[in-house]
């Protein structure tokens, strides 16, 4: 019995070296109730099952219609299916299944070739037990900050429990496409409480984190987020430009969506004045913002309101100038009034002053994997530092104990293999700096 598994197990392996062989095309043909688990994977050593093929030539995957458990499980963001698309146009199926062998399907269809060598990666995150799931926030994936307002606002009672993770790495320009997504019908109604969430499933349209900004794209003339169908279980053509081909994605309900569409808010120094500047893609029933201010980052005073357009499909930019500049660096907080009185907070900042005083960090490691930290700090702080890799997974994630004035901290990264990474200070939610460095073992 052993042997004749050990045989079986073989062949299959040999059968997928051949088909990612094949001259004419790539198949993977899953059938009989096939499936194809990606278990174990981690942000240091991800697991990826890889379909390789010649640019010109099609990549294909295909499923026995009626067989329910034909698939591939991907269920972590470090369990991977990577798709070497290159400058190709097919259109690509994902055969998704869930850990209780659901069928998801995502499919993925070029508008318009990428320029490289490029790749595309698949995965998802979801909650460990499913009757978790209704705080998305406990499996984000990497560099997703928040499920609302920077941490502050959190609609995963208006978000199905899964992230979808589409990455497409490798290019000089990524490919146009559009996506149609498969949902399941549990991880659209289970809350961790064992109620339901208050999704219409009717209103279901796609969502994506925008890493620049720190905030969830959608809804909107910047992506038209898909048409729901709630017999087939789809939200389908979804369009992505190559500039917006963000990499997580989520199904949401249109009336409350993650969040406001908040295109911007900085601080910045005109005349030697502190001026805080936003601008919004749309507003529903905006009554007016509220401005705050702290020197800690915990404790906040109002500095003012400022009256919002009410319900506008048009971009609306806003500016109010400081009366007061501060010496040292001063967080902002952006919150939206609706006029039944519902506030939700848009958005907190850091911003230097004016005046030239500003923290000076200075990171070195010589391309050991010893790195060392010098900050002189303006203020006492409970800062993090952080490294990913160039994924953006994270591989170090240290608080460090700020101190007013200079700070030396070392870092030991023997753990972490030879490469280029991405050092970032965060101080309350907010990066101070950020530098590449390259780590080899001399």
């Amino acid at each position: 019995m052993s042997l004749r598994i050990t045989k079986v197990v073989l062949s299959f392996f040999i059968a997928i070296a051949y088909l990612l062989a094949a001259p004419v095309f790539a198949q993977l043909v899953l059938n009989n109730g096939g499936v194809v688990k990606l278990n174990g994977g981690t942000s240091g050593t991800p697991i990826y099952f890889v379909l390789n093929t010649p640019p010109a030539t099609p990549i294909k995957t295909i499923i026995t219609a009626g067989t329910p458990t034909n698939g591939i499980v991907l269920e972590s963001e470090y369990n991977i299916l990577q798709y070497n698309l290159a400058a190709a146009t097919t259109s690509i199926t994902v055969p998704y299944l869930s850990n209780t062998l659901e069928q998801l399907r995502l499919t993925i269809t070029p508008t318009s070739a990428g320029a490289g060598a490029g790749n595309i990666k698949f995965s998802s995150t979801v909650a460990a037990i499913r009757a978790t799931g209704y705080d998305n926030t406990a499996y984000l994936p990497t560099g997703v900050l928040n499920m609302g307002s920077n941490a502050i606002t959190n609609n995963s009672d208006k978000t199905i429990d899964r992230f979808w993770i589409i990455d497409a790495t490798g290019y000089t320009t990524k490919p146009a496409v559009t996506l149609d997504f498969t949902y399941l019908d549990d991880e659209l109604a289970i809350n961790g409480t064992g109620t339901f969430n208050s999704i219409a499933e009717a209103n279901l349209q796609a969502q994506r984190y925008n890493p620049n900004t720190s905030d969830w794209e959608g809804f909107s003339t910047f992506l038209p987020a898909g048409t729901t169908n709630t017999v087939t279980n789809t939200v389908s053509g979804v369009t992505v430009t190559p500039a917006n081909f963000f990499r997580a994605w989520t199904l949401n309900d249109n009336s409350k969506p993650l969040p406001i569409e908040l295109i911007s808010f900085e601080a910045n120094c005109v005349n030697k004045e502190t001026v805080l500047q936003w601008c919004t893609a749309t507003e529903t029933n905006n009554h007016y913002f509220t401005l705050t201010q702290s020197v800690d980052g915990i404790n906040f005073t109002t500095i003012d309101k400022i009256n919002g357009n009410g319900t506008t499909s048009q971009k609306h930019c806003y500016q109010y100038a400081l009366d007061v500049q501060q010496d040292a660096i001063t967080y902002y907080e952006l919150w939206q009034t609706d006029f039944d009185n519902t506030t939700k907070k848009l958005k907190l900042i850091a911003a230097q002053p004016c005046n030239g005083k500003t923290d000076q960090i200075t990171i070195t490691n010589n391309g050991t994997k010893n790195v060392t930290l010098f900050v002189n700090s303006l203020i006492e702080s409970n800062d993090n530092v952080i490294i990913h890799n160039t994924l953006g997974q994270v591989m170090l994630n240290q608080p460090i104990g700020t101190q007013q004035g200079n700070n030396q901290f070392n870092l030991n990264l023997n753990t972490i293999c030879n490469g280029v990474y991405y050092v970032t200070i965060i101080r309350n939610n907010q990066p101070l700096t950020s530098k590449k460095i390259i780590i080899t073992d001399n």
